[in-house]
């Protein structure tokens, strides 16, 4: 659905963050509204080329995440995308190593309060403005908008609420 971008916004720290020089391994796990930690922990395990397929205790799949993310010499950036439930902790997925960090999208402030969140950035809607503007540049500048056309521009923009995944 639309959204005020947060996805987005993830996948433009996502890109930087490869981007980046430094010596930094990110990986981009989506997390579903039906998740299981079994799967999270078989997700975060594939991204470090860990085989867990043989095991299936969960805390024993932990600690051989643990493990290997505290093997491993390079600072580690897991970006965890639409995670709906904090009925799990970061120790339930191996995470906790001093070399790992997690940045979440969520549409919950608890999962953030119930994870313990260091930093917290809310999205907000566009303005309608902002929305206006948005939706012009979308349109572009060749795009001559006049009388009728425009009162109905502005109402399918209004319509939109502000998202700019809608608007664009």
């Amino acid at each position: 659905g639309f959204g005020v971008g947060k996805t987005t916004l993830a996948e433009h720290i996502h890109d930087h963050l490869l981007k980046n020089p430094q010596s930094l391994r990110v990986y981009w796990i989506s997390v579903s509204q039906d998740f299981t930690i079994k799967g999270l922990q078989g997700d975060v395990a594939k991204h470090l080329g860990l085989d867990l397929s043989d095991v299936d205790e969960e805390k024993v799949r932990a600690r051989k995440l643990r493990d290997t993310f505290e093997k491993m010499e390079e600072m580690v950036v897991l970006i965890l995308d639409d995670v709906w439930e904090e009925d799990f902790g970061l120790d339930s997925l191996g995470i906790g190593a001093r070399n790992c960090r997690l940045i979440l999208t969520t549409r919950s402030e608890d999962v953030c309060n119930r994870m313990r969140c260091q930093s917290k950035f809310e999205l907000k809607t566009l303005d309608t403005e902002e929305a206006w503007r948005l939706f012009e540049r979308t349109l572009g500048s060749e795009t001559v908008l006049d009388g009728d056309l425009k009162d109905t521009a502005k109402s399918v923009a209004k319509r939109c609420d502000g998202l700019p995944l809608a608007l664009s």
